[in-house]
């Protein structure tokens, strides 16, 4: 009998929510290992002998250890192939590939920065790291609207690695302009009105069946 995984992952970071997120797309059961931030428990010994870098997420089966998000989601596609994420064929793989390559080396630094500035508060000492990240995402923002005029999802027709790597992303950003409110720049709290093919994307992602049940508890309480 296959052990299950085990996923370890903190409240609200995109890349561990890629992950689990995942695991639901693919329907493998797995035991949840939240670790809490404030408390530094992605620093002790225990969690540091799995990932050195105390960071989430990491997936673990048996001897398996696995940390980063796209390796994981690479493993796990590799692992449970029935549900593919990566394209049903070679050029659909080529896309999605290509999608989050593009994307992990373009967007983290800009989307961390403005989420981070906007739950923080007062951001006017950053006003220019704010307004630099903003222009980053939404020139990205602009190229997801075309590719999602085109099609339901942007790995095609089907929910693929591309959208999961984006979602978490994005639903950070919307987490900020919520709570920031009025405070947020226009470009953030219009993100997704501005783009009603982006919009139509984010409702379908987050009426996919199992998506509600990832999203952060934290943000839920």
């Amino acid at each position: 009998m296959t052990r299950p995984v085990e996923l370890y992952w903190i409240s609200g970071s995109p890349p561990a929510w890629r992950v689990m997120l995942t695991l639901v797309i693919k329907d493998v059961a797995f035991i949840s290992k939240r670790l809490d931030h404030g408390a530094r428990e992605n620093k002790t010994a225990a969690y540091l002998a799995l990932n050195p870098k105390g960071q989430v997420p990491t997936l673990a089966r048996g001897q398996i250890k696995i940390r980063e998000s796209i390796a994981i989601l690479a493993w796990l596609e590799r692992e449970y192939p029935s549900r593919p994420i990566f394209g049903r064929d070679s050029r659909a793989a080529a896309q999605v590939w290509q999608d989050i390559i593009e994307w992990e080396n373009e967007l983290p630094p800009s989307v961390a920065a403005i989420a981070s500035i906007l739950l923080r508060g007062p951001h006017i000492e950053r006003v220019q790291d704010l307004a630099a990240a903003i222009e980053v995402v939404s020139n990205s923002a602009d190229r997801f609207e075309a590719k999602l005029e085109k099609a339901e999802f942007l790995g095609g027709e089907e929910l693929m690695a591309n959208d999961t790597w984006l979602w978490p992303s994005l639903e950070w950003i919307a987490r900020a302009s919520e709570k920031a409110g009025d405070a947020a720049p226009s470009a953030v709290r219009q993100l997704f009105s501005s783009r009603p093919a982006l919009s139509n994307w984010r409702d379908r992602m987050n009426g996919y069946p199992g998506a509600a049940d990832t999203y952060p508890p934290h943000w839920r309480d």
